[in-house]
């Protein structure tokens, strides 16, 4: 089973190019949130995303009757199409499905149209608005917008629904039901009536003393709760020679997957961990592999006082000697947790590190927790040799996914998505570029060598509107136009 395409819609970039550059870099996506006034919350910040144009995507009339978590979907299965070179008129659409997870859906969409409705006294109510809400409408959409014909299916089961999305997909392929399956998760819960009752749960990392936002931090010793994000990532899964057959460019193999539940709390994890720890292991069972043979765990890693210790210490009890040997990260601080969205992201950042052999950083992890004393690869990256990797997702009410990918030996067709550099890296020029942009973190990684060039482009992300982004991190995004022109909305 290969991974053949992807396709991302995030607050680190809008394609893949610019996520991984940005992710790579040790830059985060986390900023005041601008959707909504969040005064009167305990906090402030979000990995919220404020320039996309679903329109780039989706013909204008159809973007107007689709909710937000369906437009990210869309995007990024389309994006991922691309660039798995899949051309659906040259396959069988009865044995093409869709498999997505999300965890609210379109939940913003039903609370915008709950205030219309009182405000209007239930009058001139927006007729798309149950099929902007639906669940099924994720699923639904993507298969809509590449004619798929197979089965089409979501998945809710919280903040793990999209690598249960994934793991079904990899069963459908085996079982020989589809060919392909356009496989991924989506989430928009930026709405201050969701933002209000995860404030009132007490699980957001609050602002400390009215001015001091803080920062997503997980295994760090102040950490104190998680930082919402927003987005979707999208998978092509098809079987290997199905995938050599078409001359499809190949990023990875799927191994392996396995599910265990907690059966304990809608709101807290057993603090035991032990199907935490049954998950990990079940998924090197099923991907025939030795703990000592992985070489990379991505870690949910949340950011909470409890799951995070939970986290490290199933990954202790299930890999043994080896826990000590693996390095282990979290893209949560640089990205906030999406829910679903979050193990789209995971799985993304975790292949192109596969492939260009090279982690990408544990964010804002200052003050290491003696409790937490595996190796997380804190505030700088580091190039490593890899073959294997894990997947760790984590959900409420106790939903624990892990995910076995390998590197597959094969180049993908496309550029190298972070070029290498020339020169001296420049510390004052980079802690301006950074700062300029917008970024929290200033400390790029040190085994990168930075140019004025590549920081130019980075501020230039950050600062450039949607029309103007031609150029921006060396050459590696699109701009609004081209990406009108390649999906028909212009």
């Amino acid at each position: 089973m290969v991974i053949t395409g992807m396709g991302i819609v995030s607050p680190l970039g809008l394609d893949l190019r610019t996520f991984w550059y940005l992710l790579s870099k040790g830059c985060s996506g986390i900023k005041p949130i601008t959707s909504f006034d969040t005064s009167p919350f305990s906090a402030s910040l979000a990995g919220e995303i404020t320039d996309f144009d679903p329109t780039d995507f989706i013909q204008p009339k159809k973007a107007r009757r689709m909710g937000r978590v369906s437009q990210f979907a869309v995007a990024s299965a389309l994006m991922a199409s691309r660039d798995a070179a899949l051309n659906l008129d040259q396959e069988d659409r009865h044995r093409v499905g869709v498999c997505f997870g999300t965890s609210v859906g379109g939940l913003k969409e039903a609370f915008e149209a709950h205030d219309s409705m009182l405000a209007k006294q239930y009058k001139h109510t927006n007729p798309f608005t149950m099929t902007t809400t639906f669940p099924n409408a994720v699923s639904a959409e993507v298969s809509i917008a590449l004619g798929t014909h197979g089965e089409c299916e979501t998945y809710s089961i919280g903040c793990s629904s999209t690598a249960n999305a994934i793991g079904r997909a990899y069963d459908l392929i085996r079982s020989h039901d589809v060919d392909i399956v356009i496989a991924g998760g989506a989430e928009a819960p930026l709405h201050p009536t969701i933002f209000s009752a995860m404030d009132a749960g007490r699980t957001l990392a609050p602002d400390q003393g009215g001015t001091i936002r803080n920062l997503p931090r997980p295994f760090d010793q102040a950490r104190c709760g998680i930082v919402l994000g927003e987005g979707a990532g999208c998978l092509i899964l098809e079987e290997q020679q199905h995938a050599e057959r078409r001359g499809a460019p190949i990023y990875a193999e799927l191994e392996g997957w396995a599910f265990t539940t907690d059966a304990y709390s809608m709101a807290r994890p057993d603090e035991t961990g032990k199907e935490h720890r049954r998950a990990i292991e079940c998924a090197l069972s099923s991907a025939h592999w030795f703990p000592e043979e992985v070489d990379y765990i991505n870690a949910c890693g949340l950011g909470t006082v409890e799951l995070d210790l939970i986290e490290t210490m199933a990954i202790k009890q299930a890999m043994g000697a080896a826990a000590y040997r693996v390095p282990v990260s979290s893209f949560k601080a640089a990205l906030g947790h999406a829910f679903a969205a979050s193990g789209a992201f995971q799985l993304i950042g975790t292949v192109l590190a596969l492939q260009h052999q090279f982690i990408p950083p544990t964010l804002h992890l200052t003050q290491p927790d003696p409790q937490c004393d595996l190796d997380y690869v804190a505030r700088i990256g580091r190039a490593r040799a890899m073959q294997r990797a894990m997947i760790n997702s984590f959900g409420f009410g106790g939903k624990n996914i892990v995910i076995a990918v390998s590197r597959v030996d094969v180049p993908v067709s496309q550029q190298e998505l972070v070029h290498e550099s020339l020169g001296t890296y420049h510390e004052p020029l980079a802690a301006a570029a950074l700062a300029k942009s917008g970024h929290y973190d200033l400390r790029p990684p040190a085994t990168l060598i930075e140019t004025a060039h590549e920081l130019r482009a980075l501020n230039a992300y950050r600062s450039s509107d949607a029309n103007d982004r031609s150029g921006v991190c060396a050459g590696v995004s699109e701009n609004t136009a081209d990406r009108r022109e390649v999906y028909g909305t212009s």
